[in-house]
């Protein structure tokens, strides 16, 4: 009798152990831009095992970058790592005054000629949060951006027209 009990109380015990759920992080996924200003796209896929990569291209210029991501509060932060083919690099958001452009181009590995037509996109701590259904870039200030540039990516490919 007392097995019997022993038993019943196991299985009621085991029935009602709840599996603990991983919570799904809500940055996971392919992020696509919203903005349609040049001829051009850009997607930013963020991967569970905290790595993501950004894609950009245009007309006639291609941009990536890889990394690694951190959750900082209820933002993501971006860092890119390095890479090990020569590209010319630039920050990810930079906004610079026509005709103030005077920058030596900086180069994934010194010393090296690219011979890849693409560039290299620097995201060094870049901060993105979720708004409504869109990833929000937040705008450094060192960036020299006005405040009325707005930065967001969506899940779903925007339609070209």
């Amino acid at each position: 009798m007392t097995i019997r009990i022993f038993i019943f109380l196991l299985l009621i015990c085991l029935i009602s152990c709840k599996k603990a759920e991983i919570p799904v992080n809500k940055f996971v996924g392919t992020w696509y831009d919203t903005e349609y200003i040049v001829p051009g796209r850009s997607k930013i896929k963020i991967n569970k095992d905290s790595s993501f990569s950004y894609r950009s291209a245009g007309c006639d210029w291609r941009v990536l970058s890889k990394g690694k991501w951190k959750i900082i509060g209820d933002s993501i932060e971006l860092n890119s790592t390095s890479s090990d083919t020569c590209y010319r690099m630039f920050p990810f958001i930079e906004c610079i005054p026509v005709g103030k452009y005077k920058r030596k181009d900086l180069l994934t590995i010194p010393n090296f000629d690219p011979k890849i037509d693409a560039s290299f996109a620097i995201f060094d701590k870049e901060i993105f949060y979720i708004k409504n259904d869109s990833l929000v870039y937040k705008l450094k200030a060192s960036s020299n951006c006005p405040d009325t540039l707005k930065i967001k990516y969506a899940r779903t490919q925007k339609i070209r027209k």
